[in-house]
């Protein structure tokens, strides 16, 4: 029944992660953790399976190119390295969820009624940078770091769909492949890769789901991707308290 359970759970979120980039580690991480696994464990059960979704959606849209990347690299990428670091060896001690969940909220309103809100779009690429070391550091320190990721994205893009997916995909990737390979060398703990044939799943319903995507527009994508950060803002807050 407990295996039922995390193939459900984790089949549902390659489904999401498949359509819109983002659910995997977003929603993955805090349920796991509220099952009763450690941060360490979490990271190994997902990450490959998070990792295997981002390429294929980078093989996907292999024509499209992104002139934010090399940004994203240089500024968010070493931060996340440090602060995955702090979590393996002083996360007992740290509890940055709360705040995280509550600036992920506000994050998440702020872009859904951002038409209300003038120059917000000016102000994320004003400050981009910051905003990426910011990017970094939360998801080094907990994983949670995608709905800001999807949040930026969607703006610096002017919420076109398809680069929109592309940049998240792309920050996935490269996040994933470090987050794992930075745990598997200074991880605290005995690895199980038992269930690395969870990555058969995105295989199987990737490119059936892309007809889904194609048929979307732009509007309901970035819609539901920040009400999905909205939801695990407040699911986040709650676990927090």
């Amino acid at each position: 029944m407990e295996l039922f359970f995390e193939i459900s759970i984790l089949f549902s979120l390659v489904i999401f992660q498949s359509l819109f980039g983002v659910g995997l580690l977003l929603f993955g991480t805090p349920i796991f953790l509220l099952l009763g696994n450690n941060f360490e464990s979490t990271l190994i059960l997902i990450l490959p399976v998070s990792i295997t979704i981002s390429l294929l959606q980078l093989v996907y849209h292999k024509n499209s190119r992104n002139y934010h990347i090399l940004e994203f690299n240089y500024y968010c990428l070493p931060f996340l390295f440090v602060f995955l670091m702090i979590n393996i060896y002083l996360g007992e001690l740290i509890n940055i969820k709360l705040y995280v969940s509550i600036l992920l909220i506000i994050s998440s309103l702020v872009l859904l009624y951002k038409n209300r809100i003038s120059k917000l779009t000016n102000i994320l690429l004003v400050y981009r940078k910051l905003i990426l070391i910011s990017i970094g550091s939360i998801h080094g320190a907990t994983n949670m770091g995608g709905a800001f990721l999807s949040i930026f994205s969607s703006s610096i893009h002017n919420e076109n769909r398809l680069h929109t997916r592309n940049y998240i995909a792309y920050g996935y990737f490269v996040m994933g492949v470090i987050q794992y390979i930075t745990i598997l060398i200074f991880g605290t703990l005995n690895k199980d890769f038992s269930k690395l044939y969870y990555i058969i799943m995105p295989l199987i319903v990737f490119y059936p789901l892309q007809i889904f995507f194609n048929k979307m527009n732009d509007k309901f994508f970035i819609t539901i991707i920040n009400c999905a950060a909205l939801f695990f803002g407040i699911i986040a807050l709650i676990m927090s308290i």
